[in-house]
């Protein structure tokens, strides 16, 4: 018998799994995210960063690199990435060598200590359990001999919100763990999510919020959790919320990713750019704007710091 979590992380990232092996990323893979929709969501990302005394960054889970790349374009940071897949970390090596020559630019093997840390549809990623509230008690979704079926649960360790009959909860495996870590190396976390606060989940997912990705086409619930897929899900910021508190952060910040690039100056930046440039990063603000709108933004400092 295994939990979700289990199968899930296999999936992801055992031996022959998505981001071990198959991952990609982009137009023309299975799903993209801000960095590739636009160069200004980095440059905007940077600049925010920037003017709040950032001189170093460490960006978990990086893809690619392209956003690391837009950061370091428009900006005087140090970028270090934090990267668990190879394939992804040969790709950034690629991208970012040039940098790395210039000492602006390096992989790290483990968290280290930094100004701020960066996540962009990172927590996500980390595979979550399943748990449904039924007949008055919780079960958790299990797999017994290739069928999966419902066992009876304490339900799950870190959600505090409302239940009613019928919600299913997924709650992501490990996000507690890695928090304590990272926050105890920086005083700045940026987050970029997929997510709700505790009380939206039960009247906005209901269901559940676990999804999957392969060549653009979406796939919903447990249909999700098959080979060779980008597996996700919606975190709870609550739960970010209390850990960062525990460990002597406030949230600083907190909104939809759109409102966010605004307020931080995604329109002064685009308006300072060349007139060609203008006409080439035009589409790809819009779809900042409009597309990313389940995303949202958490910036947690340190308190005192």
């Amino acid at each position: 018998m295994r939990n979700l979590a289990e199968i899930i992380g296999d999936l992801l990232y055992g031996p022959d799994g998505y981001y071990t092996k198959y991952v990609r990323i982009g137009k023309r893979g299975d799903f993209f995210t801000a960095p590739h929709a636009s160069p200004l969501f980095g440059y905007t990302v940077g600049r925010f960063l920037e003017r709040d005394g950032v001189k170093t960054l460490v960006e978990v889970g990086g893809g690619e690199g392209y956003l690391a790349l837009d950061v370091l374009r428009a900006t005087g940071i140090t970028v270090l990435s934090y990267e668990r897949s190879p394939k992804l970390r040969e790709a950034q090596e690629r991208l970012l060598g040039d940098y790395a020559l210039e000492g602006r630019w390096r992989p790290v093997e483990e968290p280290v200590e930094a100004d701020a840390y960066l996540l962009n549809e990172v927590l996500d990623a980390f595979p979550p359990r399943r748990y449904v509230f039924r007949e008055g008690r919780w079960w958790e979704v299990v797999e017994r001999e290739g069928e999966f079926g419902l066992v009876p649960s304490d339900g799950p360790r870190h959600y505090r919100g409302p239940v009613r009959e019928g919600f299913t909860y997924d709650e992501t495996e490990g996000l507690e763990d890695f928090l304590r870590v990272i926050l105890r190396k920086t005083d700045r976390v940026l987050i970029f999510d997929y997510g709700y606060d505790e009380e939206e989940f039960p009247t906005i997912a209901p269901s559940g919020t676990l999804q999957g990705y392969r060549e653009h086409r979406v796939l919903y619930d447990l249909e999700a959790v098959r080979p060779r897929t980008d597996i996700t899900h919606f975190i709870n910021f609550s739960h970010v919320e209390r850990v960062a508190k525990e460990e002597g952060f406030g949230v600083a910040l907190y909104m939809d990713q759109a409102n966010f690039l605004l307020k931080a100056g995604m329109l002064d930046i685009f308006a300072s750019l060349p007139d060609e440039d203008k006409e080439r990063l035009a589409p790809g603000m819009k779809t900042l704007i409009l597309l990313f709108r389940n995303h949202r933004v958490m910036y947690l400092k340190r308190r005192g710091g």
